[in-house]
């Protein structure tokens, strides 16, 4: 959704509806794999009205160890307002629940209101759920998102995310304070973006089963809008 925000700073508001199919090497969330390590696919699509209410719509599915199952999906829908000087300011609400992956996230879900403004090379966001992966768990996640366009055609990209658990941790083991982070760098070939990226997240581990993996990876992706 925050290349939506930043197709709005890019240029002029009007309705449309959009989409996109993307594959990755590893399906990542907030520093941890949604796919146990193993390649997935993810479609969305959206609406963005001239109004500038929005909604969008993904899912997901990854090559598991049993077999192709859906690992994530989710609902975003919000209000998004350009100023004179470029900047635009974001407000909306997302669902999203999670099925079947090795995360630790599976069989569960999350609300979060958001709040966030984007520029050309700038985007942030602070993020407030009331039942984080579990009833009556309240957390707070400010995320902040750069991109750098060396080269006609590359960006590079960096992502920081910083969650602090205010009521009621989702399981004992969870940290109460939860960092990831990432770097990229992308390449448009006509249709296509391909990124490759490195990211991690502390603390604590992946699980895949009962067997603990770390939390940094190293991923390939390539997606084609419609």
């Amino acid at each position: 959704m925050l290349l939506l925000v930043a197709g709005l700073a890019a240029g002029d508001a009007h309705a449309q509806w959009s989409g996109e199919v993307s594959a990755t090497s590893d399906e990542r969330w907030r520093g941890r794999s949604l796919s146990a390590g193993r390649p997935a696919a993810t479609l969305s699509l959206g609406y963005d009205d001239r109004s500038g209410v929005y909604v969008d719509a993904s899912t997901t599915v990854a090559a598991l160890r049993s077999g192709l199952d859906l690992v994530s999906a989710g609902v975003d829908a919000g209000y998004a307002r350009r100023l004179r000087n470029g900047l635009v300011l974001d407000l909306g609400l997302t669902r999203r629940e999670f099925r079947g992956a090795g995360s630790g996230a599976s069989g569960s879900g999350y609300t979060e209101l958001y709040l966030g403004a984007s520029g050309r090379s700038l985007a942030a966001r602070v993020l407030y759920s009331p039942d984080y992966l579990r009833h009556g768990v309240h957390t707070l996640y400010g995320t902040l998102d750069g991109v750098a366009r060396p080269a006609t055609g590359w960006r590079l990209l960096g992502h920081a995310g910083l969650m602090t658990v205010l009521r009621q941790r989702p399981w004992g083991g969870m940290a109460r304070t939860q960092f990831d982070y990432s770097l990229g760098v992308a390449r448009q070939l006509g249709r296509v973006d391909a990124r490759l990226a490195w990211g991690d997240g502390m603390p604590g581990k992946d699980y895949d089963g009962a067997r603990a993996r770390s939390r940094q990876a190293v991923t390939l992706s390539a997606s084609i809008g419609f």
